[in-house]
């Protein structure tokens, strides 16, 4: 099959109007929906190692909702919610979130979190630092539907 010069430019337009408009969807103001597909917990007698959400009581979807400044567990009515207290958009083609959690407030469990959203492409890095723990996440974001 052949294809004209014409149609090969129009292609590589179009393609790059979709990687364009992607990076509009993370610019710190687009709802988003983020998957983890990869959690590892980390703390100084184990090392690191692959967990599952559930292991950890972590959530593996997360709704971002920038009207409200809010992170939340997707799909599911949860009082788990975390404010958003930091947001910084277009830093290397990043989109950064952080916050800061206290969890219950007797127990030393407070920690700190950063989700880096890469753009276009959507991919995430979520990390959660605490009290001789850490947890990363590997995912990615879409538009919110």
């Amino acid at each position: 099959m052949k294809f004209s010069i014409n149609t090969i430019l129009i292609a590589a337009l179009a393609a790059f109007a979709g990687a364009a408009s992607a990076a509009d969807f993370f610019d710190g103001k687009t709802p988003l929906l983020c998957s983890v597909y990869q959690l590892f917990e980390c703390d100084p007698p184990n090392g690191c190692r692959a967990v599952t959400p559930g292991q950890i009581d972590g959530v593996s979807h997360l709704d971002i909702d920038f009207s409200e400044n809010i992170v939340t567990r997707a799909g599911e009515d949860s009082s788990q919610q975390s404010q958003i207290k930091s947001v910084v958009s277009n830093l290397d083609g990043k989109l950064i979130l952080q916050g800061v959690e206290d969890g219950d407030a007797s127990v030393r469990d407070g920690a700190g979190w950063t989700i880096s959203i890469m753009s276009p492409e959507g991919t995430m890095v979520l990390a959660v630092a605490g009290d001789g723990f850490a947890v990363t996440g590997l995912g990615a974001c879409v538009p919110r539907p």
